[in-house]
């Protein structure tokens, strides 16, 4: 009797069928045991291999800054203080690919941001205060000191930070006063810059509102290219024709790229 069961329950565990019959599907369990170990296993292989990149990420940061980093990596790095056991490479990615830049994700409102998947409050409120704070401080330098027209390097920088990385053409103004300290600067227009897309009366209209004595117009040009379009000259010749009627100077407008500035004053437009 004891053989014929030891031959039964080798000959039923060959075909898998001997747990199902004999243990009510104890096998099933054990192999679904398995399985989730198996998942269990590999996932925790994945949190220590995303924890030891995350750590290199890190030390390179401390080493040599943000020298070397491209903007994927340099918004990967500042999901790891917000985003747990996560891949936050492909994170990162998925945000550029949406959002195009590093500058437009920073100054996205916090419900907006909170759309994407992993991107809670807690990194939303992070992402906000980080811009507001790189703005403020850069915005603080150039804020009621004299500025020297385009050779002021704190304004320049203040105008690279905000103007580099958008993907379309933006134009701003810095209104002054008479000692040619700043008294405000706005984003008034967006899109491709020319006299239909400008409209003069509303520029006049901010001047007053702050009693500027003077502006400085500053555009981006996405492409990259520092050289003034036709369109640039003649919208610059014609505000300045409109602002020497109501005694307000047109100190200079400033073109803003990835390969530097371009000043129309410098360059004997104004």
């Amino acid at each position: 009797m004891v053989n014929y069961l030891s031959k039964s329950k080798a000959f039923l565990e060959k075909f898998g069928l001997y747990y199902d019959i004999f243990l009510g599907g104890k096998m099933k369990r054990d192999n679904g045991n398995k399985n989730n170990k198996k998942i269990d296993f590999e996932r925790m292989l994945d949190e220590e291999k995303e924890k030891g990149h995350r750590e290199r990420l890190r030390q390179r940061f401390l080493s040599t800054g943000a020298k070397g980093f491209t903007d994927c990596e340099i918004l990967e790095l500042l999901l790891t203080y917000t985003v747990t056991r996560k891949n936050c490479r492909g994170i990162a990615e998925e945000l550029l690919r949406k959002y195009r830049d590093l500058y437009t994700i920073l100054k996205q409102p916090g419900e907006e941001l909170q759309k994407n998947k992993y991107m809670t409050e807690r990194a939303a409120v992070f992402f906000k205060l980080l811009f507001e704070i790189i703005e403020n401080e850069l915005y603080k330098k150039v804020y009621n000191e004299r500025i020297v027209l385009s050779s002021n390097l704190k304004l320049l920088n203040y105008l690279k930070f905000s103007l580099l990385s958008r993907d379309i053409e933006v134009f701003k103004v810095l209104f002054l006063n008479t000692q040619n300290e700043l008294l405000k600067e706005e984003e008034l227009f967006f899109g491709t810059i020319d006299r239909s897309t400008v409209y003069i009366r509303e520029l006049v209209k901010k001047i007053l509102e702050y009693n500027a004595k003077g502006v400085i117009l500053v555009h981006n040009h996405p492409s990259g290219s520092l050289k003034p379009s036709e369109s640039d000259i003649l919208l610059t010749r014609k505000v300045k024709e409109v602002l020497e009627n109501i005694e307000i100077r047109l100190l200079d407008h400033l073109i803003i790229s990835e390969r530097g500035h371009f000043s129309f004053l410098e360059g004997g437009i104004l």
